[in-house]
């Protein structure tokens, strides 16, 4: 890692240098490394030595970097420079350079002259060698991948990833000659995936010693595979290289993987009028393999027979989008499942342009309730107890809202027990027992007091709105003497 991060130190200098320089000149800039460790070479000489217009000397830093201004005047030359430092070998290197175009991402490996080839015939392999210049190709490595997932094309998510390898001889020296590597898919969804370029030549468009490539999506989400080659037919080997995977995900919605679901499908909104009143509609969106589809997929939204829904949302990067259905002060009617019902439909286009929905129905209800009792009158014996029937629906019959809270207190010298002494009541459309029909017992708690005197419980029933409404029932505890 320390050796890499060396290599960023040439721009970032050359950017200074750059910052310094006149209109008309150009800067040409780089870093002088060791080829053995990559270790940084203060001191070291670089000459502009063609053209003889161009002709400069300069000393590497200690950080290995340097810098010349030339004026190349307004056509294209061929540059080249040589680099030496005693101990190294000497070494050029040469590129073109067109007018107005700064070359500062030059890097010079020297090789030692310590431990160059004495020439002598050993029966060894070149790339057996650790010192001197690098031999042929023997290792592709993995050194940079943009990204590991990309989305699927046509979908507006970034649909290409590109991948960086460096090779290496047996000794691991970078190659400095150029090598052909050729990539192939080795697995993928077969939705049209591809490598562009499939074959690459190190040291064109990177660094010396390194091949960049890249993989462009397709119409399907899956898992792809990728193998780096080298030939070597001198030796008859093939040098292979696949830790690349890269995921294609985030593809087009399907109807399959579409659905929309309310907060609560019971709201108190039946002929209320309150912009701060919502309930939140959800939808989630997956593609053909159940994956998130890009963030910013649009999804549109209607409400019909009443309510009032924000028409639109765009998915986050879970692929979920949300809006707000409001109480607009209607008062449904017209749904086949009777007063109160409304349909909120979300809509999106599927990858074919066809338009795919997804309809979820809810109730509104009234924030006030409907209590009913029975009997209507309190009348416990001493030390006993009786039992209430009761209702409580909204205005049409229906439970009141999830949420709602139902409470049952009692006067002095009583205590109530039932399903709704404290309840909160959950999500319901069906009237029925638990829903809208309940029963509480009234209870002598003092059944020690001989004298008789009145009683009372009273139901109270809050909507999530805040709506209260209350009933009370009155009576008597008679008392033996």
């Amino acid at each position: 890692m320390k050796n890499r991060l060396l290599l960023l130190l040439p721009l970032a200098f050359a950017l200074l240098i750059q910052a310094c320089s006149t209109d008309d000149s150009v800067v040409i800039a780089g870093q002088v490394i060791d080829s053995s460790n990559n270790n940084p070479i203060n001191n070291a000489i670089v000459q502009v030595v063609e053209p003889t217009n161009l002709q400069q000397t300069a000393n590497t830093d200690s950080s290995g970097n340097f810098s010349f201004d030339v004026e190349p005047g307004n056509e294209t030359v061929n540059v080249t420079l040589e680099v030496s430092k005693p101990g190294y070998e000497t070494k050029s290197t040469s590129f073109k350079m067109a007018p107005d175009s700064d070359i500062d991402d030059l890097i010079i490996r020297l090789a030692s002259s310590d431990d160059s080839d004495d020439g002598g015939d050993d029966g060894e392999d070149e790339d057996d060698q650790v010192g001197g210049e690098a031999g042929g190709p023997a290792n592709l490595e993995l050194i940079n991948l943009s990204q590991s997932s990309i989305s699927v094309r046509e979908t507006g998510g970034d649909v290409n990833a590109t991948f960086t390898f460096e090779v290496t001889d047996s000794a691991g020296r970078v190659v400095d000659s150029p090598v052909d590597v050729n990539f192939q898919i080795l697995s993928g969804p077969d939705g049209g995936e591809r490598i562009t370029p499939q074959t690459a030549t190190t040291g064109v468009g990177s660094p010396e010693g390194t091949v960049k490539s890249n993989l462009a999506a397709g119409d399907s989400s899956g898992t792809v595979r990728i193998e780096a080659i080298i030939e070597r037919p001198d030796y008859s080997i093939t040098i292979r290289s696949s830790p690349v995977l890269i995921s294609i995900a985030s593809g087009f919605p399907v109807l399959e993987n579409f659905y929309v679901a309310p907060r609560v499908n019971n709201f108190d909104a039946y002929g209320k009028l309150a912009e701060n009143h919502t309930n939140s509609i959800a939808v989630s969106v997956g593609d053909i393999k159940g994956n998130p589809v890009q963030e910013g997929t649009a999804v549109y939204f209607d409400s019909e027979y009443g309510g009032l829904v924000n028409g639109s949302a765009t998915t986050n990067e879970n692929g979920y989008a949300t809006v707000n259905l409001s109480a607009n002060g209607s008062k449904p009617s017209g749904h086949p499942d009777g007063p109160g019902f409304i349909d909120v439909t979300a809509e999106t286009i599927d990858k074919d342009n066809n338009r795919i929905t997804k309809t979820t129905t809810l109730l509104l209800t009234t924030p006030r309730a409907v209590i009913d009792i029975n009997p209507t009158t309190l009348n416990i014996s001493n030390g006993g107890s009786q039992t209430f029937d009761v209702t409580i629906t909204d205005v049409n019959g229906y439970p009141m809202a999830a949420d709602t809270r139902i409470e049952v207190s009692t006067g002095q010298g009583l205590e109530a027990s039932g399903d709704i002494v404290d309840l909160e009541l959950g999500d319901y459309f069906n009237p029925g027992p638990g829903t809208t029909e309940f029963q509480v017992t009234v209870s002598d708690s003092d059944p020690d007091e001989v004298v008789s005197t009145e009683g009372s419980f009273t139901i109270k029933v809050t909507s999530p709105f805040g709506e209260t409404t209350t009933k009370s029932i009155d009576g008597s505890r008679a008392k033996s003497q």
